[in-house]
């Protein structure tokens, strides 16, 4: 099967790497089940609803339809930092054919300054793509839980039905792009 993007030699082997270990999901988070909600402000305080992107249905003229990539993150998880710019390679990789990245970004309820941390991060570390803030662990209760811990770094790609494809603990593009080459031929 043709592959929809060109991908760099970088980004060709991290796209071979297996996927990761399972992820603590939430019950009701199952690959094949429509996504749970999500309704997150962002970094500018605007309201941002996953069900206005990915959703049953005919699409929308308000709303276009797009499938989505959840990047469940944390300043103070080393994993997660390190795999940003790959997930910003593959959001370059694919902005153009369908896909929509979204940092979700998990507060440390306990911390006072988790606000501020991630603000001096992105400020440091630009994203291209939208940053949710997830500053009681709503999102990551819904999403993906470890006892009373959100579960991070997980990924849940979503398609543009709302219908869960792909949960994993590293990033896997190779799901993504297997999704993306399935709804260009629907």
């Amino acid at each position: 099967m043709l592959r929809l993007v060109a991908i760099t030699s970088s980004f060709l082997l991290l796209a071979a790497a297996s996927a990761g270990p399972a992820v603590a999901v939430a019950k009701n988070v199952k690959v094949g089940k429509q996504a749970p909600e999500l309704e997150l402000r962002n970094t500018e305080n605007r309201p941002y609803r996953l069900s206005e992107i990915a959703y049953p249905g005919t699409p929308k003229a308000r709303f276009p339809k797009s499938s989505v990539l959840l990047d469940f993150f944390s300043t103070s998880c080393t994993p997660c930092r390190k795999a940003l710019p790959d997930v910003i390679k593959l959001h370059h990789a694919t902005k153009d054919k369908g896909l929509k990245i979204i940092l979700v970004a998990v507060l440390e309820m306990t911390d006072p300054d988790a606000r501020n941390d991630l603000d001096e991060f992105l400020r440091q570390n630009p994203v291209p793509f939208p940053v949710l803030i997830d500053a009681y662990q709503d999102a990551a209760k819904a999403y993906v839980n470890k006892g009373d811990k959100a579960d991070v770094p997980s990924y849940i790609l979503i398609d543009s039905n709302g219908i869960i494809r792909d949960i994993s603990s590293k990033l896997n593009p190779m799901a993504v792009l297997d999704l993306l080459d399935e709804q260009q031929v629907n």
